[in-house]
Order: structure tokens, then C-alpha cells, then sequence
């Protein structure tokens, strides 16, 4: 949903904070306690992919989950790097226990021309983004219903989000926000495979395989049994990001 001219008004005064440097605010985030140090994060899951396209090495993601658990609510951590040709994203996401943001930030470079540059963060009850490119600068918020997650299609490791809150469920429905592309949609996630294997490293892993029915750009992810993805594909795109490492 687009600003009101009063809902521009309130952001156009965070507009510096929210494209400050990495683009996430200590600032305007739910809480009903005063913010205080964060705890240390605790690692989830740490690793990279190889993302390649028809058979053909192209880029590489690097990535961290981290668990948080700070005072001001924030459960999670997501930040990542990747480079896909040309394309350089980097990538920062907190979230509440629901794996619903809280704040998030992108930076988009296509060689050395920094090409988009958004940072979002929850401000009563809904989540505000300010996103600039070489176009100038634009607005939105979007409502929260509950279990709302960014799933963007450039990211691998977001998708580890909704396996990890998918609470014991095999078919289920995530309403989605991909900030970056300015949209929103409901994402069906559907367990396709109980048992499976991936080659990670050159070791035989079993896994899961899941179908992420996201709307022209279906999705089939492997994971262990503890969430974390070991392979990812998106087959409109010709695309296959695997596992660099075994988890651990």
C-alpha cells in the first residue's frame, strides 16, 4: 500500500535514518522497553552457496542466521553477500519470533554504480520502506498481518525463515514482502519430499524438499532436518544455488 500524504509526511523525517549508513535504524522499532545493549547473537547457521545458471558457475551468496534475543524484540538475524556477475547485494534483516521484519536493509551494486539502495523498518504495525535509485526516491508501507517474512527471489538463505516457523506444518501459506521489487503476494509452501539427498561438498546428505509456489518464480529448496538449506533452485530462472559446506 502506497503513503497517505500524512504517512509521507512522518516518513520523509526518517528518510536520513533510514538510508544511513547499512541502512538499519536503532530508532522507531516496537518495544515497550528502553533498548539497551544487544545480546551477543548466537549462530543458526553460517555458509555459502554456489549459484549457477544452466549447469554454468555465476555468483556466490554468503550468509549468517544468528539468534538474537535482544530487549527491543528482535529474535533474528539475517545479513548476507552476494555476487552474481556484475551484481552485488548485500543484505540485513532483524526479525520478531515469528520471523516477521522489524528492520531490513538492501544495497544493490552493478559494478562499481550503486543501482538501489532501500531501508525498512516496522512502524506501528506496519512496515515503512524508503527505497533510491538513480530515479529518486519512493515510499511504501505494507500492513503486518501476523507470520508476514521478506522473501525476496535474489536472497537463498531468506527462505530458511519459513521452514524454520512453518511449526510442524507440511503445507502451509506465508503472506511475502519483497521490498526490492516495490510487491507483495501470499507464497504456498508445500513439503513435496520427506526424504531426499543432496551432495554437499561431495558428501551424500539427506534432506527435505520443499516447493515454494511463489508466484512466477516457483521455487524447490532442500533442507536438513533442522531447517537449514542445502540447495535452492528457481527453474523460470535457470538457477541453482548449492551448499558450499556441510553444516555444522
Amino acid at each position: 500500500m502506497v503513503f497517505s500524504r500524512s504517512g509521507y509526511r512522518v516518513l520523509a523525517h526518517m528518510i536520513p535514518l533510514l538510508l544511513s549508513a547499512g541502512a538499519i535504524m536503532d530508532v522507531g522499532v516496537e518495544s515497550a522497553e528502553p533498548s539497551v545493549a544487544t545480546v551477543q547473537p548466537d549462530p543458526v547457521d553460517v555458509g555459502s552457496f554456489t549459484i549457477q545458471r544452466e549447469g554454468v558457475r555465476v555468483g556466490r551468496e554468503q550468509f549468517s542466521l544468528r539468534q538474537v534475543a535482544s530487549p527491543e524484540g528482535v529474535e533474528f538475524e539475517l545479513r548476507a553477500e552476494s555476487a552474481v556477475g556484475e551484481r552485488r547485494l548485500a543484505t540485513r534483516l532483524e526479525t520478531d519470533t515469528a520471523g516477521s521484519p522489524l528492520r531490513y536493509s538492501a544495497d544493490v551494486r552493478e559494478g562499481t554504480t550503486t543501482v538501489l539502495r532501500l531501508g525498512g523498518q516496522r512502524v506501528r504495525g506496519r512496515f515503512a520502506t524508503l527505497a533510491r535509485t538513480d530515479r529518486g526516491e519512493a515510499a511504501r508501507e505494507y500492513l503486518l498481518p501476523a507470520g508476514v517474512m521478506v522473501l525476496e527471489v535474489e536472497s537463498v538463505h531468506q527462505a530458511a525463515l519459513l521452514l524454520r516457523h512453518r511449526a510442524g506444518r507440511v503445507d502451509f501459506t506465508v503472506h511475502a514482502l519483497a521490498p526490492m521489487e516495490n510487491r507483495e503476494r501470499d507464497v504456498r509452501v508445500t513439503l513435496d519430499a520427506p526424504t531426499d539427498t543432496v551432495v554437499v561438498a561431495g558428501i551424500r546428505l539427506a534432506a527435505m524438499r520443499w516447493i515454494v509456489d511463489d508466484p512466477g518464480r516457483r521455487r524447490v529448496i532442500w533442507a536438513d532436518a533442522n531447517g537449514r538449506i542445502l540447495r535452492a533452485t528457481v527453474p523460470a530462472l535457470g538457477l541453482d544455488a548449492i551448499r558450499d559446506d556441510v553444516p555444522r
